[in-house]
């Protein structure tokens, strides 16, 4: 998990990350899933491409290097996202992206990085993207997540951990990004790669993760 912060400021995106000619060839980019199933998505394609975190507050470079594999076919590792972050200016603060526990240059014990920050980054993959919180009602709630999956493009979401988790932790404010693969309306699951969990596709309930991502303000970020 990590403390990344939303902020109020915006930053947009435009121009298609993955059009129909590229998938021909790009190994990350599959045909957009249809609701004929129920499913939308393809959390089984997008499973390979989970990367694990192996620090505390490093997340949100987790789940961007997850969404540049799905994309691209290649992911980034941890370590390589966490050297192009703290090499990075930030939009949001003074100083890189991200920078490791007890360096000057953090905000607050834990680090993380800022959500508005992982534009950054996956603009430096080539992935044009946008942030949108439920300000903006018209791009964020389970109907539109569900029309991104069925167009092939990618989300990253502001959650509270201990929710989607079921564990003790706190239950009042949003800690944890991780990316969403899969909406399945016949059985009400969410699928996840979450790079806190022990593997890629772990699953939630639609209640379970709509309680974790309103505490997030129904925070993401979905790419172009």
């Amino acid at each position: 998990m990590s403390d990344s912060r939303m902020v109020t400021s915006l930053r947009t995106a435009a121009a298609a990350a993955c059009i129909a000619m590229a998938c021909v060839v790009a190994p990350g980019c599959y045909p957009p899933a249809t609701a004929a199933s129920g499913v939308y998505g393809d959390p089984e394609a997008a499973a390979k491409y989970w990367v694990q975190q192996s620090l505390e507050d490093t997340c949100g470079l987790a789940s961007v290097a997850d969404v540049v594999g799905e994309i691209t076919g290649n992911a980034p590792t941890e370590q390589q996202i966490i050297k192009l972050a703290q090499h990075t200016p930030s939009v949001i603060r003074d100083g890189p992206i991200y920078a490791p526990t007890g360096d000057p240059a953090h905000e607050g014990e834990n680090g993380g990085i800022d959500m508005a920050d992982t534009v950054v980054l996956l603009n430096h993959y080539g992935v044009k993207s946008h942030m949108t919180y439920d300000k903006h009602p018209e791009e964020v709630g389970l109907p539109k997540l569900e029309e991104y999956l069925g167009a092939n493009r990618k989300i990253i979401a502001w959650v509270n951990g201990g929710t989607i988790l079921d564990s003790s932790d706190q239950r009042t404010s949003p800690d944890h990004l991780l990316v969403v693969t899969g909406i399945d309306t016949n059985n009400e699951k969410v699928h996840l790669n979450d790079p806190y969990a022990d593997h890629g596709n772990t699953k939630v309930s639609f209640t379970r993760f709509m309680t974790a991502w309103k505490i997030g303000q129904e925070s993401i970020v979905v790419t172009s």
